[in-house]
């Protein structure tokens, strides 16, 4: 399974960046067979192999994780599909096994809340202009496939601080996207297992975050210490420093503390809300 899984990766990178199984050899240094035998899952590439195709491919430094399956280290789970990112596949395990998610995103709603219309326009925002509508559609598949999670039964708790602004600013120019994804966050924010916060005015509490948006994941086995995510620009980067760790637990803590309590955000949904409608 594995074999296949790394097969599969292989090939879409390559197609991705325009290559021809020959034009990918050449540039490679090896026979147009030996490519066709590994992306075919009929021969099980050399680790040197793998990296020189990956740093071709434009994804070297995300080796580590295709070669833990090729090592069969561990078993594929579905973020090691090929229409997943790389550089999300190491994020997205983590997330996925994660008992409690502390999410700060100051300019935009966490993925794991955003409606389909939301996350659509924001990979639009995101990603580079001409890009492919299928690209697009892809991505909002991988969010969506992460949501279900908070559907399930033992799922992870979600805890959450939105900027107020974001809310009432976000990427979606049709007035019925815009309600929706409000009526979406106000079905959330009444889970007992998702905790929603809106922050107040800079001004009042003297609270600024001065930080890329950021994940604290939480797990379930005992003695696992917490994981820091930093949501940068092209990837997610996993952070497992202990001083830093603690340094955006306390940052979490304090805008925590000074935003709305979260039983004033059904309150803060409506009125933004009502304004929206206007």
């Amino acid at each position: 399974m594995q074999l296949s899984v790394v097969a599969a990766r292989l090939a879409t990178l390559r197609a991705e960046c325009g290559l021809s199984m020959k034009a990918a050899a050449r540039a490679a240094g090896l026979n147009t067979s030996t490519i066709f035998r590994i992306e075919h899952g009929l021969v099980a590439p050399r680790e040197s192999t793998v990296r020189l195709l990956l740093e071709l491919y434009g994804e070297g430094e995300h080796a580590p994780r295709l070669l833990s399956l090729l090592r069969e280290e561990r078993l594929p789970g579905w973020y090691d599909a090929p229409a997943v990112p790389l550089r999300l596949s190491g994020y997205l395990a983590l997330e996925e096994r994660a008992q409690v998610i502390y999410a700060y995103c100051p300019g935009f709603v966490p993925p794991l809340l955003q409606t389909r219309a939301y996350t659509e326009a924001a990979a639009r925002a995101t990603l580079p202009p001409g890009t492919p509508p299928e690209r697009i559609a892809r991505a909002a598949d991988v969010v969506a496939r992460r949501q279900e999670a908070l559907d399930r039964h033992r799922g992870p708790h979600l805890w959450t601080v939105l900027d107020r602004q974001a809310l009432a600013d976000p990427p979606l120019g049709r007035q019925e996207e815009r309600l929706a994804q409000l009526d979406a966050l106000t079905h959330a924010a009444k889970q007992r297992h998702i905790a929603v916060q809106v922050t107040r005015p800079v001004a009042e509490t003297g609270c600024l975050h001065q930080g890329p948006p950021f994940t604290l994941l939480r797990f379930f086995e005992q003695g696992r210490a917490d994981v820091l995510v930093l949501h940068l620009l092209h990837a997610p980067v996993v952070v497992e420093d202990r001083r830093r760790i603690e340094e955006h637990q306390q940052a979490f803590a304090r805008l925590s503390l000074s935003a709305f309590p979260v039983d004033a955000t059904a309150g803060m949904l409506d009125g933004i809300r009502a304004t929206l409608s206007a």
